[in-house]
């Protein structure tokens, strides 16, 4: 039977300890996700245990970290046609209220906000809403404690970031006390697998550049990463609350999903802007790409995003790029490579070259980028105003 958490802006946990320091604790929420997560190993919930998994550092600044991870590939659940950020919850397709008991380990439930009108979505169920935020496990793991995070799970809504789910993300990273808890979503177009609202998160025990690279302030809360080879908005919890920061962020996906732009959002602990990797100064880093379109379903070699759409850009010789596929992960800088070979021919060169696949032409990020930056600035006017 799958476990309850209850907790308050009293369990958040600000900061983790760098990567230079042995401390390693878990929190209450790490124990209970873990040991669930452990036990449901054990009883052969999965399709495959991780004892196939090979993780290697990629020479390079960047330290990508890849892994081979063939049996994702070839024994995982068929990923759904996705043809537009917008398409619909259909309940007749697999969707998070079709899994078995036995893949649920927790249920969250904030008491601080119980009464909260964010909790107000539209309902597209039949069955009465229980509003539940499930903690469920990923039958097909990428690493150690992968697992789904499926806010309001009964009010089955389509894969598109509301402010509630936002927040529940973000919560759920603060209830973690291990620096290498991620968190992330993929928007439909962007690699999404299932038309069901939903966060993937896992514990991966080797840092990323994206949780020290350098990057550059716009305005009020919003900051540019240049770190990946795809650019995008970066904030941080660092002297901003959770209701800032969903807000806002919230207003730019918002934006994303009316214009049609895919996305992928990543949450990770880090160091705070613009201080040293070994800073003591930790923060949570939420990043917000906006990126080319994927169409179609994951399991076809084609890329939307291929040679037309980048001006006769190809990768590099020898290194296909269905490789890997470029979602929130490997955005990250955490690359599941498919198949042995590429895993042993993969450069840091080779990584960016696939990386870039996903990335707008300079023109229309620039649009993207004076339009997110006017979005973050009246929001912060308002709020003065207010």
């Amino acid at each position: 039977m799958s476990k309850k958490l209850d907790y308050s802006s009293a369990d958040f946990i600000e900061s983790t300890p760098n990567w230079l320091s042995k401390a390693n604790k878990n929190s209450k929420f790490d124990d209970l996700l873990r040991n669930g997560w452990d036990k449901a190993m054990e009883e052969g919930v999965f399709r495959y245990t991780m004892g196939h998994l090979e993780t290697k550092i990629l020479d390079g600044p960047k330290q990508y970290v890849a892994q081979l991870n063939v049996k994702r590939a070839t024994d995982r659940r068929q990923p759904q046609n996705i043809t537009s950020l917008n398409q619909p919850f259909n309940p007749d397709t697999f969707n998070f209220t079709k899994i078995k008991e036995t893949e649920i380990l927790l249920t969250i439930n904030n008491t601080d906000d119980e009464k909260s009108s964010n909790n107000k979505e539209i309902k597209n169920c039949l069955t009465p809403v229980q509003d539940r935020n499930l903690i469920i496990v990923n039958i097909s793991p990428l690493e150690y404690g992968h697992v789904l995070v499926v806010p309001q799970v009964d009010s089955c809504l389509p894969q598109i970031l509301t402010r509630k789910a936002l927040q529940v993300a973000l919560e759920t990273v603060l209830l973690s006390a291990r620096r290498s808890f991620r968190l992330g979503f993929n928007s439909l177009c962007a690699y999404a697998s299932v038309n069901h609202q939903h966060f993937h998160a896992y514990y991966l025990e080797h840092e990323l550049v994206v949780e020290y690279g350098p990057v550059q302030h716009i305005t009020g809360v919003l900051y540019q990463s240049d770190v990946m080879p795809v650019p995008g908005f970066v904030f941080q919890t660092h002297e901003n609350s959770v209701s800032t920061l969903t807000r806002v962020i919230h207003k730019i996906t918002q934006y994303f999903q009316k214009n049609e732009i895919a996305h992928s959002v990543l949450l990770t602990r880090g160091a705070v802007f613009n201080e040293d990797k070994t800073s003591d100064n930790r923060t949570v880093r939420i990043y917000v790409w906006p990126r080319q379109k994927f169409k179609g379903s994951k399991s076809l070699v084609e890329l939307h995003v291929a040679v037309i759409e980048l001006g006769g850009h190809l990768p590099i010789k020898g290194m296909p790029p269905e490789a890997f596929n470029v979602a929130v992960v490997e955005m990250g800088g955490h690359l599941p490579i498919k198949d042995e070979n590429s895993y042993k021919n993969m450069t840091e060169k080779e990584a960016d070259s696939i990386i870039e696949t996903a990335k707008l032409p300079e023109e229309e990020f620039q649009k993207i980028k004076s339009d997110v930056t006017k979005i973050v600035f009246e929001d912060s006017e308002d709020k003065n105003d207010s």
